[in-house]
C-alpha cells in the first residue's frame, strides 16, 4: 500500500458520501416521527466526515485547528440529536417537548462554546500540533478532563438512544428483529472510535478514525430503516395506541399489582375516584371505594363509588396481566358506569309490573262488562260494545305477548335437543284451533336441533299465528330442512304479505311515532331469533315467506 495516498481522507469523504446517500433515501419519511432528529443527526454526521476529511488533508495550523473543532463539535452534537431522535421515534415525545429536557440541551450549547473558545482557556485540549501520518495530516494534543466530560457526555446520549431504540423495536417481535440488532450494532464502531481516540489507544492515535467507521454505521442504517422501511411502521404508533387505549379513553381504568395496590390510573379513574394519580400510588384501591371492596382475583363485580357528591354504580371487570414468561404482575381493572342502566332497569320493572297487573285486570273487568252488553243490547249498541270487545280482546293479547317476552327474556333454561315436528304440530294444532284455516307441516320426522326450547316454541307460535289470524281462509305451510350446520325453518301463506312499514319498522330495530307495528307479534319473532344466534329474512312478492336460519347445534357459549 502506498502511504502517501491520503486513503484516511478518502475514507472519511466516503463516509460523507454515504451520508448522503442515507439522506436522500429517507427524503420520504422526513414528516414521520422522530426523522428530523434523525436528519439533523445524519447531517451533523456528514459535515463532520467532510470536514475531518479535508482536515487531514490541511497542514496548515491555523485552518487544521479550525477543523479540528468543526470534528469535536460533530461529537458533541451528534449524540443530543440522536437521542432526540430516539425519543421522537419511539413515541416518548412528552419527555421530547418537555421542559427539562429541552433544559438538557445546555449541555451541547455549553460544550460548544467551550470548543470554540478554548484558544483562549485551553481547559478542552492543550499541546495541538500536526503530526503527519499515512500520508495525512494528523494531530497531537492533550484532551483535558473536560474535554474528557464532553466525550462521555455525547456517548451516554448515544447509549441511551440506542437503547431505546433497540428495546422498542424489538417489543414489536419477529417484525422488526434483524433490523432492531442493525440498530443496536450501527453506533457501536464509531463509538468505540472516538473512546479509543479520545484515550489515545490504537495504531494510529494521532488520527481520529470515527468518521472511516461511520461507513459501516451507515450501511446498518441503510439496511434497518431504508430496506425495511422503519419509518413506515415506526414504534410511536404503538405507544400512542397504547397510550389513547387506557389514558385517552372515557372510561376508568386502573392498574393494580397482585394485592390490590394502585399502579396506575387513568385520567377518567383519577376523575372518578377523586384523587391525583401520584398522591394514589401503592395505595389499596379498595381504601378508594364507599364500603364495597373488589376482590383482586380477576373476577366481575358491582361497586358503589362516591363521585361529584353523589353515589354511582359501576360493574367492575377485572383482567390479569402478565409478563412474556405467564407471571402474573397484577391486574387491569375496568370500571364501567352502570347507574343509568340500573335506573332504567328498575323503572321497566315498575312499568311491567304495573302493565301485568293493573291494566290486565282492568282490561278483563272491562272485556267481561262489553261482553255482557253484547248479549243484552240490540242493533248498533250491540255492535258498539261487540268492537270494544274485540278491541279489548286484542289489548289482552298484546300484553298476554308482552308478558311472554318479558319471561321469556329472563328464561335460564339450558340447551335442550328439540324434535322440531313433534313442536310444530303442537304449536299448529294450538293455533289451528283458535283461529281455523289450514296448515301444512312438511319436515323430515327426525329433525333435531339443540337450542332453547321455550324461544323457539314462542317463534313458531307466532309466525303461524300471525298468518292464520290476518290471512282469511289461510293455506299455511311450515317447513323445515338442514342446510350444512343450520337448520332452515320457512313459514308461508298465501295473503296480500306484510305491510312494508312494519317489515320497515323492524329493520331499523325501533319504532316512532310516525313508524311503529300494529302489534308485538313480530318484535317477539324478532328478538327471538336474535336470541336463538338466527338470521330472519320476510319475502312478500307472493304471500309472506318468513325463512329463520337457526344453528342446528347451538353450545352453551352462545347463550351467554
Amino acid at each position: 500500500m502506498d502511504l502517501d495516498l491520503p486513503w484516511l481522507a478518502l475514507g472519511s469523504f466516503a463516509s460523507g458520501v454515504g451520508s448522503l446517500y442515507l439522506l436522500a433515501q429517507l427524503r420520504t419519511h422526513w414528516d414521520k416521527p422522530g426523522a428530523r432528529w434523525f436528519v439533523a443527526t445524519i447531517v451533523t454526521q456528514t459535515v463532520w466526515c467532510f470536514s475531518y476529511g479535508a482536515a487531514l488533508l490541511v497542514f496548515d495550523p491555523t485552518l487544521r485547528l479550525a477543523l479540528e473543532m468543526v470534528s469535536w463539535l460533530g461529537i458533541i452534537w451528534i449524540g443530543f440529536c440522536f437521542l432526540s431522535f430516539a425519543l421522537g421515534y419511539t413515541g416518548r415525545t412528552n419527555v421530547l417537548e418537555s421542559t427539562w429536557y429541552r433544559g438538557l440541551a445546555v449541555l451541547p450549547l455549553a460544550g460548544t462554546a467551550l470548543v470554540v473558545t478554548n484558544p483562549i482557556h485551553t481547559v478542552i485540549w492543550r499541546g495541538f500540533q500536526i503530526v503527519p501520518t499515512a500520508g495525512s495530516a494528523g494531530a497531537e494534543y492533550a484532551v483535558l478532563p473536560a474535554g474528557l466530560l464532553i466525550i462521555i457526555v455525547a456517548m451516554l446520549f448515544v447509549s441511551f438512544g440506542t437503547l431505546l431504540v433497540f428495546d422498542t423495536v424489538v417489543s414489536y417481535g419477529p417484525l422488526y428483529r434483524s433490523e432492531a440488532l442493525a440498530v443496536g450494532l450501527s453506533p457501536i464502531p464509531p463509538g468505540a472510535a472516538v473512546l479509543l481516540w479520545a484515550g489515545g489507544i490504537g495504531p494510529m492515535p494521532t488520527v481520529n478514525l470515527t468518521t472511516l467507521l461511520f461507513l459501516p454505521h451507515v450501511a446498518l442504517d441503510l439496511y434497518a430503516f431504508v430496506r425495511s422501511d422503519m419509518f413506515e411502521f415506526h414504534p410511536a404508533t404503538r405507544r400512542a395506541g397504547e397510550r389513547a387505549a387506557i389514558h385517552d379513553i372515557a372510561t376508568p381504568v386502573a392498574i393494580v399489582d397482585e394485592q390490590g395496590r394502585i399502579v396506575n390510573l387513568n385520567p377518567a379513574a383519577e376523575r372518578m375516584l377523586a384523587v391525583d394519580k401520584h398522591a394514589a400510588l401503592t395505595k389499596s384501591l379498595n381504601g378508594f371505594l364507599s364500603g364495597d371492596d373488589i376482590a383482586p382475583d380477576g373476577g366481575s363485580s358491582r361497586v358503589t363509588i362516591e363521585t361529584g357528591g353523589r353515589h354511582r354504580e359501576f360493574k367492575v371487570r377485572q383482567t390479569a396481566l402478565r409478563d412474556e414468561a405467564g407471571t402474573q404482575l397484577g391486574y387491569t381493572v375496568v370500571f364501567q358506569d352502570i347507574t343509568d342502566e340500573i335506573r332504567r332497569e328498575r323503572r321497566l320493572e315498575v312499568l311491567n309490573r304495573f302493565l301485568r297487573h293493573n291494566v290486565r285486570n282492568e282490561s278483563v273487568v272491562i272485556q267481561a262488562r262489553a261482553e255482557l252488553l253484547a248479549g243484552e243490547l240490540d242493533g248498533e249498541q250491540a255492535d258498539h260494545a261487540a268492537t270494544i270487545e274485540r278491541s279489548v280482546n286484542r289489548l289482552v293479547e298484546s300484553g298476554q305477548k308482552a308478558r311472554t317476552l318479558s319471561e321469556a327474556g329472563s328464561d335460564d333454561a339450558g340447551l335442550e335437543s328439540v324434535a322440531l315436528p313433534d313442536l310444530a304440530a303442537e304449536v299448529v294444532a294450538t293455533a289451528r284451533d283458535e283461529y281455523g284455516g289450514s296448515v301444512t307441516i312438511e319436515m323430515p320426522d327426525a329433525l333435531r336441533l339443540t337450542t332453547q326450547p321455550a324461544l323457539l316454541e314462542i317463534l313458531l307460535a307466532n309466525l303461524v299465528e300471525n298468518a292464520l289470524q290476518h290471512v282469511p281462509d289461510a293455506a299455511v305451510t311450515v317447513s323445515a330442512t338442514i342446510d350444512g350446520d343450520d337448520v332452515v325453518l320457512i313459514v308461508s301463506d298465501n295473503g296480500p304479505g306484510v305491510p312494508e312499514h312494519e317489515l320497515g319498522v323492524l329493520e331499523r330495530g325501533r319504532e316512532t311515532d310516525l313508524n311503529h307495528g300494529s302489534g308485538i307479534g313480530l318484535w317477539l319473532v324478532r328478538w327471538t331469533t336474535t336470541t336463538l344466534e338466527g338470521d330472519l329474512a320476510f319475502d312478500t312478492s307472493d304471500g309472506t315467506t318468513v325463512t329463520v336460519r337457526l344453528p342446528r347445534e347451538r353450545t352453551a357459549a352462545e347463550t351467554a
